[in-house]
């Protein structure tokens, strides 16, 4: 018989907030992801999880149904799963029990029937989870970035003998009823990154790069916010999946009502085949939330220039000279412009 965590984790950063459900060994579910909630006691976080239950309604299983970032299928979400896989065919519906989280490294000790409540500013979360009969096991890491930005990303591990093929591993982030437009891009060499806005309605709007690396055409950010969100103003949800290969960025609202973001991988027929005691990994999934297409932005830009290895602001001019001389590659020629240039720059 395996444990089970029971936690609820809220993390804080730059006016963001992110409740995490972690109790009686379910999937990490996201409560709320959005505006700074301040500092939590245990009974306003069970206040937010009662208030997130979808109530339901006709035509659904009669047990409420809890959205893990992980969706499971066997819970009744009737839309898009997590994970999809199978054995040739059986172990394709996993139940997943969470047994341990760690914030930051530390563990998180729980008592039988005790929620522990953690609140912490920018930590990584993980959450370790199995499901004996399936034999498989999961590691779902969750992190809140200094500037706010939240990321997630899955590695999938093989825990039987007879081989598990992944035929798709995504992350889904919760959106609010409030948010009910979507703006991405699209394009083509010459016209690149070419914004379109539509309305989310009941099914799912799914942009797939199967180029095997990102290009003009790529969505690159998917966001869903208020209708009307501009560059300053509405709230906005956005997500972006942080792989140059062949991959996905989806939302979709299922007929209740209840609405998700996310993205991962796109993999191809028999690509992913796990043997005993294999894994496989996600990309990071990373979430932005800001009032204004400004703020969402803003906190990608200062995540990467924060990391070690951003360049310097002082460093040398690239010259693109491709119009200016085609294959005429003739060396006073391509001087003479580098002095055009730096006149430029100095006057």
């Amino acid at each position: 018989m395996v444990g089970r965590a029971n936690c609820v984790i809220a993390l804080r950063s730059e006016g963001v907030s992110l409740l995490l459900d972690v109790t009686d060994g379910q999937l990490p579910a996201i409560v709320h992801w959005g505006a700074d909630l301040g500092t939590l006691d245990q009974a306003d976080a069970a206040a937010l999880i009662i208030s997130a239950v979808d109530p339901g309604g006709p035509n659904v299983v009669d047990e409420p149904v809890r959205l893990a970032i992980l969706p499971e299928h066997w819970t009744g979400w009737v839309g898009r799963p997590g994970l999809s896989g199978s054995r040739e065919g059986r172990n394709w519906s996993p139940k997943f029990t969470a047994t341990q989280v760690r914030v930051d490294g530390k563990p998180v000790i729980t008592t039988d029937g005790t929620v522990t409540m953690i609140n912490a500013g920018p930590a990584s979360v993980e959450v370790d989870a199995v499901d004996e009969v399936a034999e498989l096991a999961l590691l779902i890491t969750i992190e809140m970035t200094a500037g706010g930005l939240v990321r997630a990303r899955a590695k999938v591990i093989n825990s039987g003998l007879d081989p598990y093929a992944v035929n798709d591993c995504v992350i889904a982030f919760p959106l609010p009823q409030s948010a009910r437009e979507i703006l991405d891009f699209a394009g083509h060499w010459c016209k690149e990154r070419v914004p379109q806005r539509q309305p989310l309605g009941v099914g799912t709007h799914l942009r797939e790069g199967r180029k095997g690396r990102t290009g003009p055409d790529a969505a690159t950010l998917l966001h869903v916010g208020v209708p009307g969100f501009s560059f300053a103003d509405g709230e906005i949800w956005a997500v972006h999946t942080a792989w140059s290969g062949n991959h996905t960025h989806y939302a979709e609202r299922v007929f209740t009502g209840v609405q998700v973001i996310g993205g991962g991988e796109l993999l191809l027929p028999g690509e992913i085949l796990l043997q005993a005691n294999d894994s496989y990994l996600t990309p990071w999934i990373y979430g932005s939330y800001g009032q204004g297409l400004d703020a969402v932005a803003g906190r990608f830009h200062r995540f990467l220039r924060a990391r070690e290895t951003h360049p310097s602001p002082t460093r040398p001019v690239t010259l693109n000279v491709w119009e200016a001389v085609y294959f005429d590659h003739d060396l006073d020629r391509l001087a003479d412009l580098d002095d055009r240039i730096e006149l430029e720059v100095a006057g």
